[in-house]
C-alpha cells in the first residue's frame, strides 16, 4: 500500500447529511490515473487540476456545508488494476470517481464501474467502444472518430497521401479504434495507411525497430498514436536515422512531456490539442497562473479536461444534495455549465465533446497554424 497516495481535500458523501452535532460528513471523491512510471504526467497533469478545483470549491463551502475529500489511486496504466480501484473505491463510499485517463483503463474499470453504479467521469478517455453508451462512466473529450476525422482532412489539406501509423499496444483500445478510424476517414480523402507498426506490446522491442519499420513504408508522413513519451522517444529514434519525414502525434501525446523529452527531434512536430493555449478570457487567465505558481509547469490537456470534469461533477452533486435526484440523473439534466473554455454539458449518454486545434511545435513550443 505505500505507492498509494492520500489526499484530503474535499468529500462528498452519498447521503449529504449530519451527523448529529459533529462536523458534517465529507463527500468521499476518487480520483484515478496512471500516476507512476514513463507516461505519467497526464496523470499527474490530471491529479493536480482536480487538487485546485476541490481546494476552490471547499473554501466556498463544499457541497450544501459538506466538505469534498479526494482519494487517490494510481491505476499503473492497468485495466485489471483500475477494475480493482474501482472496488476498492465502492468499499471506501466514495460518491464518485474522476478517471482514468486512458481508454485501456476504462475498458478494464467499466464493469465494475456499471456493476457498483458508481458515477465516473472521465476527462481524456475516447474509445469508441466507450462512448454514447447509457452507463455510468461520463466523458468529457471528444471521441476518436471526431479527433482522426480532424487528422485526416488536414493532412489531405497538406497534400499528404501515405501515412505510416504507429501504434502504442498497451493501451490497444484507444490505439486501434483511433487507427480504425483514421485509415476510414483517410481513405474517404483519397489518402492510404501504408502501414501500421505497432510497439509496447508483449515483446520488448524498444524504440529503435518500430521507426526502422516506418521509414522503410513508403509514406509521405509519419503518424505517431501513443503518449508524449513514447511519441518523443521514437521521434529521437527516426531522426537519428536521418529522416526529415514530417512527423504527427495523436492527440494523447499533446503533453509537455513531448517537448521535454523530445528536444529537437520533435521540432515541427504536428499534433492536436483540445484546447487554446491562447485563449484570453479572465477565468482561464487565472487558472493558468495559478496552476504555475502551484505547480511549476503549464497545465496540459489533462488539466483543463480534469479540471471541467469536476467543474460538472460539483454542479451535479449539488442538484442531488437540493432535491435528491440520483447523480446520473442529476448530471445528465445540467446544461451549459461554463468550463475554462467553453460550455460545457453531457448529452443522454453521458458524453460531452470540446474544440480541437491544430498545433505545430516551433523553438521548444506549440503554436497554433
Amino acid at each position: 500500500m505505500s505507492r498509494f497516495t492520500y489526499l484530503k481535500t474535499i468529500v462528498l458523501p452519498a447521503v449529504l447529511m449530519l451527523t448529529g452535532c459533529g462536523d458534517p460528513e465529507p463527500v468521499k471523491i476518487g480520483f484515478i490515473a496512471g500516476l507512476s512510471g514513463a507516461g505519467a504526467d497526464t496523470g499527474l497533469a490530471a491529479r493536480n487540476a482536480l487538487i485546485m478545483a476541490i481546494d476552490d470549491v471547499n473554501e466556498h463551502g463544499g457541497i450544501n456545508g459538506h466538505p469534498v475529500e479526494l482519494i487517490i489511486r494510481d491505476d499503473e496504466k492497468s485495466g485489471t488494476v483500475g477494475y480493482q480501484r474501482v472496488k476498492e473505491f465502492h468499499e471506501l463510499g466514495v460518491s464518485a470517481i474522476i478517471g482514468p485517463i486512458i481508454s485501456s483503463v476504462g475498458s478494464g474499470m467499466l464493469p465494475a464501474i456499471n456493476e457498483h453504479k458508481i458515477v465516473t467521469i472521465s476527462p481524456t478517455v475516447s474509445a469508441m467502444e466507450l462512448s454514447n453508451k447509457d452507463d455510468y462512466l461520463f466523458r468529457m473529450s471528444s471521441t476518436n472518430r471526431d479527433n482522426a476525422r480532424a487528422y485526416a482532412q488536414h493532412q489531405h489539406d497538406l497534400g499528404r497521401r501515405k501515412i505510416a501509423l504507429a501504434l502504442d499496444r498497451s493501451n490497444a483500445a484507444f490505439t486501434e479504434s483511433w487507427a480504425n478510424e483514421f485509415e476510414q476517414f483517410f481513405a474517404q480523402d483519397g489518402g492510404i495507411v501504408v502501414n501500421r507498426v505497432s510497439f509496447n506490446d508483449d515483446e520488448k522491442t524498444g524504440f529503435s525497430n518500430p521507426a526502422r519499420q516506418l521509414l522503410t513504408s513508403g509514406a509521405d508522413a509519419l503518424l505517431l498514436v501513443a503518449n508524449g513519451f513514447d511519441s518523443a522517444q521514437l521521434a529521437l529514434q527516426i531522426r537519428k536515422f536521418g529522416s526529415k519525414l514530417p512527423i504527427i502525434a495523436a492527440e494523447w501525446a499533446a503533453s509537455e512531456e513531448l517537448i521535454a523529452m523530445g528536444g529537437k527531434s520533435v521540432e515541427g512536430m504536428e499534433v492536436l490539442e483540445s484546447y487554446d493555449r491562447n485563449h484570453q478570457a479572465p477565468h482561464f487567465r487565472n487558472f493558468v497562473t495559478t496552476y504555475q505558481q502551484r505547480f511549476n509547469v503549464h497545465p496540459g490537456y489533462a488539466s483543463i479536461a480534469t479540471h471541467d470534469a469536476a467543474t460538472m461533477l460539483f454542479a451535479g452533486l449539488k442538484h442531488q444534495a437540493q432535491d435528491g435526484t440520483p447523480l446520473k440523473e442529476a448530471l445528465l439534466r445540467l446544461r451549459e455549465i461554463q468550463g475554462l473554455q467553453h460550455l460545457l454539458t453531457f448529452n443522454e449518454y453521458g458524453d460531452s465533446g470540446g474544440q480541437s486545434v491544430h498545433v505545430i511545435i516551433q523553438n521548444g513550443q506549440f503554436v497554433i497554424q
